[in-house]
C-alpha cells in the first residue's frame, strides 16, 4: 500500500517507479488541483493517500494543476512528495508560472520585472525558465530605500553584490507576477511604478496628460487569478487575484484608465491547453480505427468553483467539486455559479465517483456492441 511505503527501502523505489511508469490501461486521466484537495496548508488531508492507492492499482494516470507556485516545479515536486510519502514527478506537475514559459521567445533578453515569492525564489525560478534579465522589487527597494518608505528592507544573509543588481537601473520591458505577494505594499507601489513610468524608468512618471491619455508604459501578466485560496486557517486567504483587483483600482485611480493585463494559471484556457500538452506526452491515447486522434476523458478535481470547476467545465472536462477547501456546503448542492458535474465530501470520494461513472461508461458500451 503506498500510504505504508518507505522512500528509501529499494523494493519500495521500484513500486515507486511503477506508480508513473507502469502500462496506462485506463482509458482516463485525473488532473488534481492540490491546496484544500489534497493538502491543507500543512497537513495532507486524511483521504489523499487512499486516492492515490486506487489510481496506482487501477493504472490510472494523473497530473497535478495548481495556481500554487513560487519555487521551480521540481522543488515543488520534492515538496509535496515529502507531504504526501510518494513520489511526484515534477513533469507530471504544473505550477501557476508554468504556462508563462511561452513568454521567453518574447522577452528572453528584456528586463522584466518578477514579482511574488520569498527573497529570490521566482527570480530563480524566471532565469530556469530561460529569461536572462530578471529583477525583482526587494532589488529595487535594497538600491532606493525610500522608494517604500513604510516597508522594511529585511536583512540579507548574504548582501546582493553589484552585479546581481546591475538590472535595477536598466528600464522595465514586463512585469511578471509569478506568485503571491509577501509584501503587498512595497510590490503594489513598484508594479504601479513601472506601469506609469516614462518607457518602462523606474523613478519617473509621465506627463499628467500622457497619464492620463495614453495605455500603461510596460504590459503585465499575472501567473493566476484566484481571490481566494484554503490553508488551515478556518476561511480562505487572500490570493494574487485580489493583489491584482487593488492594482487595478489603484492604476484606475491614478490615470483614469482600465489596467490592461494577461492572467495564466486556473481557469484561463492556456492553462488547460498546457495541461492537455503534458497528458498527451505522459499518457498518449492510441488513434481510433480510422486514424483519428482519441477523445481523452479527463476529470479535473478541485475546491475553487471560480478556478478549478469553471476552468474544467470551460474546457469541456469532467469537473468534481470536494468541500475540503474554499467550498463550503452542508450539504451537497451544486455552486450557484460554476456547478461542477459532480459534488463530493473529499478526494477519495471524487475517485470513487470516477471509477463508477467509468464503469457505467463502460457497461453502457458493451450494451451498445
Amino acid at each position: 500500500m503506498i500510504a505504508r511505503l518507505s522512500i528509501r527501502a529499494p523494493r519500495t523505489a521500484f513500486c515507486v517507479r511503477r506508480l508513473h511508469t507502469q502500462p496506462k490501461t485506463a482509458p482516463f486521466n485525473i488532473v488534481f488541483d492540490i491546496d484544500g484537495v489534497l493538502i491543507k496548508g500543512k497537513q495532507v488531508i486524511p483521504q489523499t493517500r487512499r486516492a492515490l492507492e486506487l489510481l496506482w492499482e487501477n493504472n490510472v494516470p494523473y497530473i497535478f494543476l495548481t495556481n500554487g507556485g513560487g519555487v521551480p516545479e521540481s522543488e515543488k515536486a520534492e515538496e509535496l512528495s515529502k507531504k504526501l510519502g510518494v513520489p511526484v514527478n515534477p513533469d507530471h506537475l504544473i505550477v501557476s508560472h508554468s504556462p508563462m514559459r511561452s513568454l521567453v521567445p518574447q522577452y528572453k533578453d528584456s528586463n522584466i520585472l518578477v514579482v511574488g515569492g520569498k527573497g529570490s525564489s521566482c527570480k530563480r525560478v524566471a532565469e530556469s525558465y530561460g529569461f536572462r534579465r530578471v529583477v525583482t522589487p526587494e532589488e529595487v527597494h535594497a538600491v532606493h530605500p525610500s522608494a517604500c518608505p513604510i516597508s522594511f528592507c529585511e536583512a540579507r544573509p548574504v548582501p546582493f553584490n553589484k552585479e546581481y543588481l546591475q538590472n535595477v537601473g536598466m528600464p522595465v520591458e514586463a512585469v511578471m507576477v509569478f506568485h503571491d505577494s509577501v509584501d503587498w505594499g512595497r510590490d503594489l507601489q513598484i508594479c504601479l511604478d513601472a506601469l506609469a513610468s516614462k518607457g518602462g524608468a523606474l523613478g519617473t512618471i509621465k506627463d499628467s496628460e500622457d497619464l492620463h491619455s495614453t495605455k500603461q508604459s510596460v504590459p503585465i501578466y499575472f501567473s493566476n487569478p484566484d481571490v481566494v485560496w484554503s490553508n488551515e486557517y478556518p476561511v480562505p486567504r487572500f490570493g494574487q487575484g485580489t493583489f491584482k483587483l487593488c492594482l487595478e483600482k489603484i492604476y484606475k485611480n491614478l490615470t483614469g484608465q482600465e489596467l490592461e493585463f494577461t492572467t495564466f494559471g486556473k481557469p484561463m484556457t492556456t492553462t488547460y491547453q498546457y495541461a492537455e500538452t503534458l497528458l498527451n506526452r505522459i499518457s498518449p491515447f492510441p488513434p481510433t480505427s480510422d486514424g483519428q486522434p482519441s477523445k481523452r476523458t479527463v476529470y479535473a478535481v478541485g475546491d475553487n468553483p471560480y478556478a478549478d470547476i469553471a476552468g474544467a467545465n470551460a474546457y469541456g472536462w469532467d469537473s468534481v467539486l470536494v468541500k475540503t477547501g474554499v467550498f463550503r456546503t452542508k450539504g451537497y448542492e451544486n455552486h450557484h455559479v460554476h456547478p461542477a458535474t459532480a459534488v463530493v465530501d473529499h478526494v477519495e470520494d471524487a475517485v470513487r465517483w470516477i471509477f463508477a461513472k467509468e464503469k457505467m461508461k463502460a457497461q453502457e458500451q458493451q450494451k451498445q456492441r
